[in-house]
């Protein structure tokens, strides 16, 4: 997994699946959760992995 910081500064993580031929970014809060997520929990921002820092 990567660390990644949204626009605001929230940090989350990214971890990347191979399917299909493709590498698929998931965001994930915090490590060990449950539930991915598609959007910043602190601004709301759609996460898009070619804009995070």
């Amino acid at each position: 997994m990567q660390k990644r910081f949204c626009e605001c500064g929230y940090l989350f993580w990214v971890q990347y699946l191979f399917q299909n031929n493709l590498f698929i970014p998931l965001f994930w809060p915090s490590i060990g959760d449950i539930k991915t997520i598609s959007t910043c929990p602190h601004c709301g921002r759609r996460l898009d992995i070619n804009q995070l820092r």
